[in-house]
C-alpha cells in the first residue's frame, strides 16, 4: 500500500497529463495541416493505420469528416483545446499535491461515467469495459485520498532513529 500511496498520485497525473498533450498534438497538427479539408485527414488516418476503410469505424469517420465543416470545425477544436487545457492543469495539480487537482479529476473523470456506462449498455466490448473500470478506479482512489487526514502531505518516509 506504500507504493500506491507514494506514487499513485503521480502515476494518475501522468496518466492524465498524457492524455491533454497529446490531444493538444492532435488538435495543433489538425489545425496547421488539415483544417481546411477533414475529410483529407479522415482518409490520412484510415490509411496510415491500416484500417478497412468499409469498418463501422472507418467508414463512419469518413461520412463524418464530409459533413462536419467550418463552424463545426472550428467548435470541436476549441472543445478539444479545452479539453487538453482542463488534463494538463488537473496532471499539474495532482503532481504538485494540489486540492483542487484532485478536485478536478474526480469532476473531469467522474463525469465521463455515466456517458461510459450507457455506451457500454449500448453495444459492450471489453475496450469499454476496462476504459469504465480504469475511471471508476482512478476516481475511487482520488476520493479516498482526497477525503483522508492532510490529503495534500506527500506521503513522508519513515526513518530510523535508533
Amino acid at each position: 500500500m506504500k507504493i500506491l500511496d507514494r506514487y499513485g498520485v503521480k502515476a494518475i497525473a501522468l496518466f492524465e497529463g498524457t492524455k491533454g498533450v497529446l490531444m493538444l498534438a492532435f488538435v495543433s497538427v489538425f489545425i496547421l495541416f488539415f483544417h481546411a479539408n477533414a475529410h483529407a485527414l479522415a482518409e490520412v488516418l484510415v490509411t496510415q493505420f491500416h484500417l478497412n476503410p468499409k469498418g463501422y469505424y472507418p467508414r463512419t469517420l469518413l461520412m463524418l469528416s464530409d459533413t462536419v465543416t467550418g463552424t463545426k470545425l472550428m467548435v470541436i477544436c476549441a472543445c478539444a483545446f479545452l479539453y487538453s487545457l482542463i488534463k494538463t492543469s488537473e496532471a499539474y495539480g495532482l503532481w504538485r499535491h494540489r486540492n483542487w487537482g484532485r478536485t478536478l479529476g474526480i469532476a473531469s473523470i467522474g463525469v465521463l461515467i455515466p456517458y461510459e456506462l450507457y455506451e457500454l449498455v449500448l453495444q459492450y466490448t471489453h475496450t469499454k469495459l476496462v476504459v469504465l473500470l480504469i475511471n471508476i478506479a482512478i476516481v475511487w482512489y482520488l476520493y479516498r485520498r482526497f477525503h483522508r487526514a492532510n490529503p495534500l502531505a506527500p506521503p513522508q518516509a519513515t526513518h530510523y532513529n535508533g
